[in-house]
Order: C-alpha cells, then structure tokens, then sequence
C-alpha cells in the first residue's frame, strides 16, 4: 500500500507515524510544507522515506497558529498535484485541517483522510466565520475523520456537519517509555510542552514561587523541557520571582532523547487553558510518573483523578502548588499514582494498537473506494 502523508516533517508526531506505518510495511511519501532539519532529513533516510518539501520556512510563520501568512502554503499546491501524478498512492491522509487538510481537499484525491490536531479545530474555526464555513467543507469531504481526543471529536460533533469521527489516541510505547530503574533520585517536578500562551506555564511558575517562598520546600527541583514564543518571557518571569535558581530550562529536546528527561520527573506538570489530548502525560505516565493536569480537552482522558495523577482547575497556581505539596508529602499516594498511571497506558494508550487501528482504516478506505 502507498500513503501520501501531508504533514510537517520536522514534527515528532509526524516522524513517529511516518517511522511506524513503514515498518508495517507500507510505502510512505511525505510532502511536507517545510524542509527537513538535516538531523531529522537523515533519521527518514534511514527509514527509506523519502520527503517532497515545498520550502516555505521562511513564508509560513508559526504553522500551527491561525496568521495571514499560512496563506503561503496555495503556493505548494502545483508541487502536491505533481507529487500525486508521479507518486500514484492509494490514499492522501493530510495531519491538520486548516493547512494540509485544505491541500487535501483541493487536490480532490480520492480517498483522502484527515487528522485534526487540536489548534486546526479548537482555533481556527473561531477566528471567523469564513474560517469555520471552509473547515466544514474540509471536513465533509475526507472520507474518515481522525482525532486523538473523543474531547476534540465531540467539539468536531457540536460544531461542524460531521458526525461521525474515528478516535485514535495518539499513543505511547510502553517498551520505550519505562520507569527509571535509578534509586534515590532528587525530587523533581517538572514540565515538557511547547512554551506556549495555552500550555500556562507562567501558572507552573507562580506555584513554584509558593512551594519554595511559602511552604520552604527549596529542596524540590523543577524543570521545564521544551522551546517556544514564550520561552525568553518564562526566563525573565522566573528571575522576577527569585526562583529562576530553582528552575531548569532545558530548552528543546529531540523526541528520540526524551525518555530520560521524564525519569528524571517525580511529578509531571499539564496546566494546560487548551489541550486536544495530551500525548506528553501519557509518555511521563509509561515512566511511571503521576501527573497533575488542568481538566480542560482531553486531558482527562488521559489523567484520571485520584488513580493516574490529579486534576485541578486551569490557572490557579494556589491549587496547583498545594497539589505538589500533597504528592511530596504521601510518597505511598505518588508512587500508587505513577504504577497505575503506567498500567493504563500499557492496556488503554498502547501505541502499537494504535497503529495496527489506522492500518485497519487504511484497508477499509481502500476496499471502499
């Protein structure tokens, strides 16, 4: 089977897909708006996967967020139809509805199938109402719907003309992700997320400053992995709050090298004011780390509370610091919390299933078409 993938080719989601259908055999294309990083360019030519960029980086500023300049990406469309008429795949599957999903539906390719992130839906659609009228007709023209979320595909459900969506949890390997086997470790709490406005890591911050300030556990450590627009802003907000001492910045880290960052995490940290799913609670849960997640999207999906981890409302860094307080203090509590957050990954969010739950819809777009 040949899949045309539409996606970013420097995202980790896009990789671990692409790297994952290929080893089942399956022949993989990517046509991505943006060229490689050589690190990542090398990592699918290891795979045999071969990447038609369209080279818009520096056209297209933040994908993932509705701008004028997204209106670039028309300009790969001539390059998309081209790619179809030499490639001949058996089936288009754009990932993000208001980028790649219109690349999808202009090209008219049949069958084509759509994966909507999180922004493409909770986003885009608000800005106005030409927005969500366009989304609508992306949406009804793919043949399967896919969302990591039943959160997100209700909010697809509720507002958009399409009723029925293919719920696949963007999953983790639990063979990869595994609990730390190093004792006495110091005690650490922590964040991986884009630093971004709706991951609300300044929320993260101001409990920090309560733990260490009010509650003289300056003994815990914090550390928050990940780039973003916000990530200078953060740095200088820490130093405000005499805490940046506390506080490790990582910065970004590849996804290949992530595993040991959350077994350093004693407690994991998802603040979030908008979540889809919440792929980062269940990699810090396959390491046997409980987390402390907002009860927004899909993060209770993800987290349930008092099992896996905790739920409290978002932006409230009172809550969120006398959470961190309630886990240091019961380590039979934590550490219950982090062997169940691990046993529902392994039987509810197994990656490999996953994958094997995609394929079954690839076979059945094909046989239907």
């Amino acid at each position: 089977m040949k899949i045309l993938l539409l996606s970013d080719a420097n995202s980790s989601h896009t990789m671990k897909w692409a790297f994952s259908l290929q080893k089942h055999g399956i022949n993989i294309l990517l046509f991505s708006l943006f060229t490689p990083r050589q690190d990542v360019a090398q990592r699918y030519q290891d795979y045999g996967i071969t990447v038609v960029d369209a080279n818009l980086q520096d056209k297209i500023k933040y994908l993932r967020r509705p701008n004028l300049s997204k209106l670039n990406y028309i300009k790969s469309f001539r390059l998309l139809k081209k790619t179809i008429a030499t490639f001949q795949p058996d089936i288009l599957h754009a990932h993000y509805a208001s980028s790649y999903g219109v690349l999808g539906y202009l090209s008219k390719f049949k069958p084509w199938i759509l994966s909507v992130w999180g922004s493409d839906i909770y986003d885009f659609p608000k800005k106005n109402w030409w927005n969500k009228w366009f989304l609508n007709k992306v949406l009804n023209s793919a043949q399967t719907v896919c969302s990591t979320s039943q959160a997100m595909a209700n909010e697809i459900i509720e507002h958009f003309d399409r009723s029925q969506i293919e719920v696949i949890p963007f999953g983790v390997d639990p063979d990869i992700f595994t609990p730390t086997k190093e004792k006495d470790q110091p005690f650490t709490v922590g964040t991986i997320k884009s630093i971004e406005k709706h991951n609300n890591i300044d929320c993260f911050l101001d409990a920090v400053k309560i733990v260490i300030s009010d509650y003289k556990l300056s003994n815990l450590q914090f550390l928050i992995v990940g780039e973003g627009s916000q990530l200078e802003k953060m740095k200088q907000k820490a130093k405000a709050l005499n805490i940046y001492k506390n506080v490790t910045f990582s910065g970004f880290i590849p996804h290949e090298s992530i595993v040991e960052y959350y077994q350093q995490l004693s407690i994991f940290i998802s603040v979030s004011t908008r979540e889809s799913f919440g792929v980062s609670v269940l990699e810090a849960a396959a390491c046997g780390v409980p987390a402390i997640t907002s009860n927004v999207g899909g993060l209770p999906e993800v987290n349930q509370h008092n099992h896996t981890g905790w739920i409290i409302p978002p932006s409230q860094p009172q809550v969120l610091a006398d959470t961190i307080k309630k886990l240091y203090n019961d380590d039979h509590l934590r550490t219950q919390l982090g062997n169940n957050a691990r046993s529902r990954v392994t039987q509810k969010f197994n990656w490999k299933s996953n994958v094997q739950k995609m394929i079954h819809i690839y076979d059945s777009a094909v046989s239907d078409s």
